[in-house]
């Protein structure tokens, strides 16, 4: 009896809702508490939620939701790759409903959702980004060392784009100053059954490794193994044309390369987030040459979108120009401000 007088008082509230104002997001908890406001996006096990009375995005565990109804067009991710785009909603039954562009519905479990981004109309309005930093500074040797690291994202119902860099400056007294810069440009074109083509360009500036500069573009094809509320795994392979320029000029050099890579990211563990990626990159015009690199993040989520990061890459070539110089490694960690 209850049930149903909780079924009738929602949809009752859902239609008053949509009169006063259409553009509202609604969804019910599992404790029959509604919220109503702008569903932002669900990724990773949690729904983020901005409304009028409250100063602070509602983070919501997905499993503790009842039911939803989104105003907006969303991109809808679900299990085994699966995508929709398209205006999601709740029937009585529980089951999640995706209204497609043509006015189809197709039905799903609402705990096939993986995640949500809602597709805005404006074109600008499709990007979010984060910009981190650090600072060290020493007395001893007048050590200093600053990093600066950022990223900014594009996400279509077909397309993802992400960008990405870091600049890291080291100096200190009776040592050369180390630099490290790197920046990587991702295009990503979704394909039905969890496969995607990829186009990436990378650049590699590296004292250590004495690269003045490394510029890598390239190409593949990838399937997302796993998808789940937890964790995606992704697996890609591809080839990549290197443009390779030394403080030494005498070795400078073009070459091309395969290319395996791995992604994999775990999350759902309150505000810890990790992403991890490893390359390995055999030589199809250098007998015996290859390169790795590694890099994993770990960030914790702050309020006011702030976050906590911490990083580690490695940078492995069997054939340097510098006897000695194979391996590069680099930890970082910073205090960052991410935005949408």
């Amino acid at each position: 009896m209850n049930t149903t007088i909780n079924t009738y008082l929602f949809s009752f509230f859902l239609l008053l809702t949509c009169i006063v104002n259409a553009q509202n997001d609604t969804i019910q908890l599992k404790n029959d508490n509604v919220l109503v406001g702008e569903i932002k996006s669900f990724s990773k096990g949690i729904l983020i939620m901005e409304t009028s009375y409250s100063d602070k995005d509602f983070r919501i565990e997905f499993n503790k939701i009842e039911s939803i109804v989104i105003q907006r067009k969303c991109l809808v991710i679900l299990t085994n790759g699966r995508r929709r785009f398209g205006k999601l909603s709740t029937n009585v039954d529980g089951q999640a409903v995706i209204t497609l562009e043509d006015g189809t519905k197709e039905k799903f479990k609402l705990e096939e959702i993986v995640a949500l981004e809602e597709i805005k109309d404006n074109f600008w309005n499709r990007f979010t980004g984060a910009i981190d930093l650090s600072f060290s500074l020493s007395k001893a040797n007048s050590f200093e060392q600053y990093n600066i690291g950022g990223n900014l994202n594009y996400v279509d119902e077909l397309w993802l784009v992400k960008g990405s860099m870091s600049l890291l400056n080291s100096k200190q007294d009776d040592a050369e100053t180390t630099k490290r810069n790197d920046a990587k440009l991702e295009f990503y074109r979704l394909l039905p059954s969890s496969l995607y083509l990829i186009g990436e360009v990378s650049f590699l500036a590296n004292t250590e490794q004495e690269i003045e500069g490394r510029l890598s573009p390239s190409i593949g094809a990838g399937k997302f193994l796993i998808i789940t509320n937890n964790l995606y795994l992704g697996l890609s392979v591809g080839y990549a044309y290197n443009i390779e320029n030394y403080l030494d000029s005498s070795f400078n050099k073009t070459s091309s390369e395969a290319f395996i890579r791995g992604s994999f990211s775990m999350f759902d563990f309150e505000d810890i987030s990790l992403d991890s990626n490893i390359n390995f990159s055999p030589s199809l015009s250098e007998k015996g040459r290859i390169r790795t690199d590694y890099d994993i993040d770990l960030k914790y989520d702050l309020p006011l979108d702030f976050y906590i990061k911490l990083g580690f890459t490695i940078n492995y070539d069997n054939q340097p120009v510098s006897i000695g110089n194979e391996v590069d490694y680099i930890f970082t960690s910073g205090f960052g401000w991410s935005f949408d």
